[in-house]
């Protein structure tokens, strides 16, 4: 309570500093100061004692509130551990804490090394003193060279095991291996992109730093330790908790990474009321196994009897040795490693975790990983998952293969019922393509095999019944093309006989009555007869054009391809002159439309101008025509006296309009009528060219 209560008093007083825009001058202000402030590059000079030197650049210093580093340009040779410096300079965020950007910086005096602070495991995880030295006490597991001038020391601090960094070249690495060390050295730690601190290490100088306080018993003294009795409850222990210890036994399994297993020649009896195997109590076991991972890997053949010393620790379900080194093994294969036939329970009890085993699956799936082949079996109707690693060559195996399957059995994980740990999942690890042995191939007719023969089938009848579909649409189309050739013959030869009975009948009347017009003109008469008589023949020669027209049209293929602007000039050449007259506004280019349109499209101009002369008493009327992307406009204007909007609904002896509406809705084209100013009317038909495509 008082240390949280002294970080949140130096919280306050690093805010309200930073508020009033004063100078930094102690390590705990830059460790409470956020990285966002460190970026503004605030003032700071402090004074403190070096701690760790970073060659080049870098400095670590430590005052009586902690811990903190300034980087510069200049050379740093001249300082070394244990000089006060004065250093001045800004802000910088920093890896993980706030540190210093030095301007200058100049050494004030000579002392020792500042003091270190008692720390464990916790302590440096959490970085509660990052970048500061701290002394640790553990045990030395393993010592090798990283480079010419550095050297890693692995060092365990009870369950957990950290690396120590030290600067200085390897020297008498074997006396740190299983000794009581206590180290003096530099908090730090690997930091991801996030500022967060993701594995902690020390930082030593040189090996003033590290004291052996005592020192490993000889290996030659241990005495040999069975594999069942490995983390066993042992209060006669006389190295005590953490060092390692001695196991011999035969190798069942060696792999490249340095990972090895091992069974103990002799068997062991565990004395249980209820034995986790299911077997009754004080049976004599199987000899145990034990896996190990030795500190510098070596070539191991299954069979070769070894003798290790390594560091106990607890693996998912049983005891391991890790950071083993190998004290004796023979040249030579004593005997041939024979695996345990097991069953599902037994192989789920535990009691063979680590050992070599054999069993009988069908193999289900086989996937390529980057290290390696997962398989996926049915072991007696449950599913098991067995890995091989990375070897020469491929791995083929069809899904449905009885296979036997030899490999070392591995608890992945335990479940806790009381205070009973008991395993809930388990894999095999097979040493090689040599513990895979087909025993009976799959069924020609696997399941994949009948779904593609059944999809096969019901593929060919799909395909039948979609060539009996097409076959049945052909039929009707030509069906439909042969009703419509008949259709559009059978309408042809009634246009044409109506065309012969309009053209024998109706015309031929017409030029009778035309002839006896102009008999009737040779005549005298008063001019008011023969101005009639005029008008009368001018009138017959309009219904005989207009009855030649039609003629023409019924006679025309209406599926024929005409030119609309040439049938509205027709229109305009019809004008009786000093009655009225029309004007033509058409926009080239035009598309040719079928016969039925342009004839649609002519008589709504013909009758919307006889609407004009007859109704509205026009003189100037003007047809304008023009195509406008998707759609061609027809518009009819006159200057008459204009027309009332509601007599275009129709009435009672009318029917122009009507007649328009529905000439439009055979094309499919919009008709509307408007009036304009000052005076006079325009019909406007709009009509959509996609339909005559």
């Amino acid at each position: 309570m008082l240390v949280f209560c002294i970080r949140v008093c130096c919280c306050l007083l690093l805010l309200a500093s930073v508020v009033s825009g004063q100078t930094l001058t102690r390590a705990v202000d830059l460790r409470s100061l956020p990285a966002d402030r460190a970026m503004l590059g605030l003032p700071v000079e402090i004074v403190g004692t070096v701690s760790f030197l970073e060659i080049p650049g870098t400095i670590f210093i430590q005052d009586e509130t902690g811990g903190t580093f300034f980087r510069t340009k200049a050379a740093a040779a001249v300082l070394k551990v244990g000089d006060q410096v004065k250093v001045k300079g800004v802000t910088v965020p920093g890896l993980y804490l706030t540190g210093i950007d030095a301007q200058t910086y100049e050494r004030i005096g000579q002392g020792t090394a500042p003091a270190a602070m008692p720390a464990t495991f916790e302590d440096l995880r959490q970085g509660r003193y990052h970048y500061q030295r701290v002394t640790v006490r553990g045990i030395g597991r393993q010592a090798a060279a990283l480079e010419e001038n550095r050297t890693l020391l692995n060092l365990a601090l009870g369950s957990r095991v950290i690396e120590v960094r030290v600067d200085a070249p390897p020297f008498n690495l074997e006396r740190l291996v299983d000794a009581e060390l206590e180290i003096t050295a530099l908090a730090a730690g690997a930091i991801n992109d996030r500022r967060q601190l993701v594995s902690p290490y020390l930082r030593v100088s040189d090996w003033s730093d590290i004291h052996v306080v005592s020192s490993a018993m000889p290996v030659d003294s241990l005495k040999p330790l069975s594999a069942a009795r490995l983390l066993r409850f042992d209060p006669a222990n006389e190295q005590g908790a953490g060092h390692r210890v001695r196991v011999a036994g035969r190798v069942i399994a060696a792999f490249a990474d340095g990972q090895v297993f091992v069974r103990d020649e002799k068997a062991e009896i565990i004395p249980s009321s209820s034995p986790a195997t299911g077997l009754p109590a004080s049976t004599p076991l199987r000899p145990a196994a034990v896996a190990m991972r030795l500190a510098q890997p070596a070539s191991l053949q299954p069979g070769q009897i070894l003798d290790v010393a390594g560091f106990p620790n607890m693996d998912n379900f049983s005891a391991s040795l890790s950071d083993a080194v190998i004290l004796s093994a023979t040249p030579e294969i004593v005997t041939e490693v024979m695996a345990v036939p097991v069953t599902f329970k037994e192989l789920f009890s535990g009691a063979l975790d680590a050992d070599l085993v054999q069993l009988d699956a069908v193999l289900t799936e086989l996937h390529r990983q980057g290290n390696g082949y997962e398989l996926r079996l049915m072991f007696e109707n449950r599913p098991l998952r067995a890995f091989l690693p990375e070897h020469e060559g491929s791995l083929t195996l069809e899904a449905g293969s009885l296979l036997r399957v030899t490999g070392i059995c591995r608890v992945e994980s335990s479940t806790d019922k009381g205070f009973r740990s008991q395993p809930d999942r388990a894999m095999l690890l097979l040493r090689g393509p040599n513990d895979l042995s087909v025993l009976q191939k799959p069924s020609w007719w696997t399941a994949q095999r009948l779904l593609a023969a059944v999809g096969v089938l019901g593929l060919l009848v799909l395909l039948g019944l979609l060539w009996i579909t097409l076959l049945r649409r052909q039929v009707t189309k030509q069906g439909e093309a042969l009703r419509e050739r008949i259709a559009h013959e059978a309408m042809l030869e009634e246009r044409q006989r109506i065309a012969r009975e309009f053209h024998d009948t109706l015309e031929q009347e017409l030029a009778g009555l035309s002839l006896r017009l102009d008999a009737a003109t040779t005549r005298p008469l008063e001019d008011k007869a023969r101005s009639l008589l005029d008008t009368s023949r001018h009138l017959v020669s309009r219904i005989q054009t207009e009855a030649r027209n039609l003629v023409s049209d019924l006679r025309a293929d209406p599926e024929a391809a005409l030119d609309l602007s040439a049938a509205l000039r027709e229109i305009a050449d019809r004008a009786l002159d000093g009655l009225y007259s029309i004007h033509l506004e058409i926009e080239e280019p035009l598309p040719l439309l079928p016969a039925h349109t342009v004839h649609h499209l002519r008589m709504i101009a013909q009758e919307a101008v006889t609407n004009a002369l007859k109704h509205a008493a026009a003189g100037q009327i003007t047809l304008g025509l023009k195509c406008e992307e998707d759609h061609l406009t027809l518009t009819i204007t006159d200057d008459g006296k204009g027309i009332d909007l509601a007599q275009t609904q129709g009435r009672a002896g009318h029917f122009g309009c009507m007649g328009i509406r529905e000439r439009c809705l055979r094309i499919q084209a919009e008709v509307r009528w408007e009036r304009i100013t000052p005076h006079g009317t325009r019909v406007t038909v709009i009509h959509p060219l996609k339909s005559d495509s």
